[in-house]
Formats: C-alpha cells, structure tokens, sequence
C-alpha cells in the first residue's frame, strides 16, 4: 500500500512540472538526436515553415485546467509483500493552474522563469480493496491549493532550477522526472532548426534517469499532420457572427498546428549493469524490465507558440526486483495506464 501512496503522492507535483516546462519547450538534443523529414506538399499549395517555440513576455499570466487519471495495478512479493494492500488503485485528479512569466535571470542568458500555481485542486481515490491511506492521498491533492512552483530553463529549455516542491516529493527525484517530462509532453522538443512545416516528421531521444532500470529513454516520433482551428478554440482568435459559416471563417480561425506524437520506452542495446548509479550507491541492485509507450494530440497556437491543449494516452508495464546488499529483495510488478488532457483557459488575463 505505500508503494502506491508514495506513486500518487508524487504525481500531482511531477505532472504539472513536467508540463511546466513542455509549455516553455524549445528544440532539444541538437542534430545527433534529431532526425526529421517532410512530405512534398502538392503542386501550388504552400506549405511554409513556423516555429513551435513560445514566444514569451514577462508579466503574462495563463491559466490551463488539467485532467489526470492513473490507473496502477501491481503486486509485490519478498520483503516488502502487503497482501491486504490494494492492488488496483484509480486516482482522478483535476486541477487549475495559473502561469506566470517572471523577469529573466540575468545570469542564464535566453533563459526563462516561470511561477505555477494551483489554484484549484481536487481528487478521488478508489481502490479495489479497502485502502486506509485513500483519505489521506485525497487530502494531499486538496492542500495543493495555493502551492507555488518556481522553475527557471536555460535557452535550451532544460531545468536548472525548481523551487517550491519541497514537501511534496523528494525535489532531485522530482527534476530528473520533470526533464524527463520535456520528452513526453514538448510540443517542440527534437524539432529541427528553422522551424517545421504540414507533412514534416521528427524523431527526439531523451533519456529516462529516473526509472529503476538503466539504460531506458523515451523515443518520440512527431508529425504536424495539418493546421485547423485550435481545440479547444484559442481566446486570441474571437470569431464574427456573421462569418461564423463562412470558408474565410474557417480559414481566419485556423490558427492551431496539429501534432502527433507516440512514445515509446526503449534501450538502445543490453545494458551490462541494470542498476542505476542512485540505487547502487545506497547498497541496492535492480534487475528486470521496464516498458512503456504513449500517444498525444498538440494543438500549438500559430500566432504565439503557445500549447492550447494537449491530450494524451499511456501505458507501462513493469517487472522489476530489488536486491538489498543484505540479500533480502522485492519484486514489484504490474502496469500504469495513464490518460490526461491540458486545455488554456479561455481567460483574458494571459494577454497581460
């Protein structure tokens, strides 16, 4: 049972970090890890380049609602076995946050600094047994409300600094699965340089250091299928009545670049030494299997970068054992199925 409080409890700060910082994602990885090709487009239709990156001012504000539901079926055995523990666990969490650009740190040149703050925060637990410790993991996600995040990326959007989590979850823990994030969420992570246009396709690497085995990262294939009006729409593109119907309607509001992208877990070849540096040096090995893989949809604002929503589907599986250096071990096992969807708020006060 504590493995599953110890999962949720962590969730509610690494979900709306790492998105924190794919909201302010910029090209990653450089050309060794970025591949990328385009469609010709058809004779006589222009397909033009356009940058992902948002285009930020300090003083602006935006607000995003976010939708998260984790479902985390697992047992365990060894040491650690609970069999009265749930083993099902369902955890529903909605939330507002506000985003503020703060004034650039001076010492991180092209950097960016950013304040999140959960001004809503709700959630329901449900377990296939009975769980003691659901009302409390509710609670958790309700004293949320209020808690602010600092985070400030270096030009190439990679964390430097987070503040803020402290309490909720151990915050090294929590920077290497935030960056971890960025590959999981970024509209614009791997996209080569100069921008991409309808038809193009690209691959982006990033490695997955915060799991118990070695040797993981997350491949991400993107493809902007098409431009079309943003989902849900974007406030910055108000449409006339009378051109409600209308194909110049149509065509004025599709302000919104659409990408796909699939994830997916894997190691680039056998790794001799399964265990990650942090597990060895506290006296623990690990051994077994990781995987994982997921989908999301991207609207990105034409006009200003910005991500308008971004919904997304997953799953990872695991089989994993952890041996003590006094030969006692615990194998851990089962899945996570995730589901999740960001949407900016229709809310003025982002122009500012």
């Amino acid at each position: 049972m504590k493995s599953h409080v110890a999962f949720v409890r962590r969730a509610a700060a690494l979900c709306s970090v790492a998105f924190a910082i794919s909201f302010a994602g910029r090209a990653q990885g450089g050309p060794p890890k970025t591949k990328s090709s385009a469609r010709i487009p058809p004779r006589g239709v222009a397909s033009p380049r356009v940058s992902l990156d948002p285009r930020f001012v300090a003083g602006q504000t935006f607000r995003y609602e976010m939708e998260f539901e984790t479902t985390t079926n697992t047992s365990r055995s060894g040491l650690a076995s609970d069999p009265q523990g749930p083993t099902s666990l369902v955890v529903d969490w909605n939330a507002t946050v506000r985003m503020e650009i703060l004034p650039a740190d001076t010492s991180i040149p092209g950097g960016v600094r950013l304040r999140t703050t959960y001004e809503k925060s709700a959630a329901s637990v449900r377990s296939d047994t009975f769980d003691p410790g659901a009302a409390d993991t509710e609670e958790r996600y309700r004293n949320l409300e209020g808690k602010v995040v600092e985070l400030t990326l270096d030009a190439g959007g990679k964390l430097k600094y987070v503040a803020g989590i402290e309490g909720m979850v151990d915050s090294e823990k929590a920077s290497q699965s935030a960056r971890d994030g960025v590959a999981q969420r970024s509209a614009s992570a791997g996209a080569p340089p100069g921008g991409v246009a309808v038809g193009q396709k690209w691959i982006s690497e990033q490695s997955a250091d915060s799991l118990p085995i070695a040797g993981l990262f997350w491949r991400t294939e993107s493809e902007y299928l098409r431009n079309e009006p943003c989902h849900p729409p974007n406030p910055n593109v108000p449409e006339a009545p009378d051109r409600a119907n209308s194909a110049e309607s149509l065509q004025a509001s599709a302000d919104c670049a659409v990408i796909l992208a699939t994830l997916s877990l894997a190691s680039p070849k056998a790794v001799r030494d399964p265990t990650p540096p942090e597990f060895r040096k506290n006296g623990v090995q690990t051994e077994g299997k990781w995987s994982g893989s997921a989908q999301s949809l991207l609207y990105v604002s034409l006009a200003s970068g910005l991500v308008v929503s971004v919904t997304q589907t997953g799953k990872e599986e695991m089989d994993v054992k952890f041996i003590s250096n006094h030969n006692t071990s615990m194998r851990y096992a089962g899945t996570i199925a995730s589901r999740s969807h960001v949407a900016l708020l229709a809310d003025d006060s982002h122009l500012r």
